[in-house]
């Protein structure tokens, strides 16, 4: 579900002419709680072809594609 979702943002950015797209999700692989996942996991998006840019806080990467 939540890749479904990640893509319809990504199509409706396109779509209405954004040249980029930014998210902030949780990496699992350092917080396995669920809590705040509503931001999605960082994999979900690696998937959908962002990059990490930097890393805002400890677990929390701001990643980016370019469209």
């Amino acid at each position: 579900m939540t890749h479904r979702l990640v893509e319809g943002g990504i199509e409706f950015a396109r779509q209405n002419g954004a040249r980029l797209v930014e998210a902030c999700p949780i990496d699992l692989s350092r917080d396995s709680r669920s809590i705040g996942l509503f931001v999605g996991s960082s994999r979900v998006f690696e998937k959908a072809g962002f990059e990490r840019l930097v890393e805002r806080k400890a677990g929390r990467p701001l990643m980016r594609l370019v469209l």
